[in-house]
């Protein structure tokens, strides 16, 4: 089965290693990290040449937040899943990022419990990018 490619973008470097070594140590089947960027010039760098499947992103970055990051990104790697992350799990939080372009929003401190069926949900194991429908589907036998 073909991993889910994955690029973390986040100013928190042990959120950065706890993330990373959660989806390597639980869910290598599914997953692969591909990168990871402390903020969004680096992060735009590396998604283009990446290309990663999906993007987690921190809102609340220094500089170039995740709410004016997300559109930037969708612009270079639109076939790219976004999720929005952020300590702060409140509706606001929650509308502008997925106004921003963001395809999901989720609480750091849910992650153990809620990233992977994010991940599964947003590029189902398996599936491919279908530019006519502009969305992951599943490969048919």
């Amino acid at each position: 089965m073909k991993r889910a490619s994955i690029l973390i973008v986040d100013n928190n470097p042990i959120f950065r290693r706890a993330t990373t070594s959660f989806l390597q140590n639980n869910h290598s089947d599914e997953v692969v990290i591909v990168g990871t960027a402390t903020e969004s010039k680096e992060a735009l760098s590396q998604a283009k040449v990446l290309q990663p499947q999906v993007v987690l992103v921190e809102l609340c970055m220094p500089g170039l937040g995740g709410v004016d990051f997300i559109p930037r990104l969708r612009m270079i790697v639109p076939e790219t899943r976004i999720i929005a992350l952020t300590l702060l799990d409140v509706n606001g939080y929650r509308h502008s990022a997925l106004a921003a372009g963001a395809d999901d929003f989720l609480s750091k401190t849910r992650l153990d419990t809620d990233l992977l069926p994010a991940i599964r949900r947003l590029v189902p194991p398996g599936a491919h990018f279908d530019e006519s429908q502009g969305n992951y589907v599943q490969m048919t036998q």
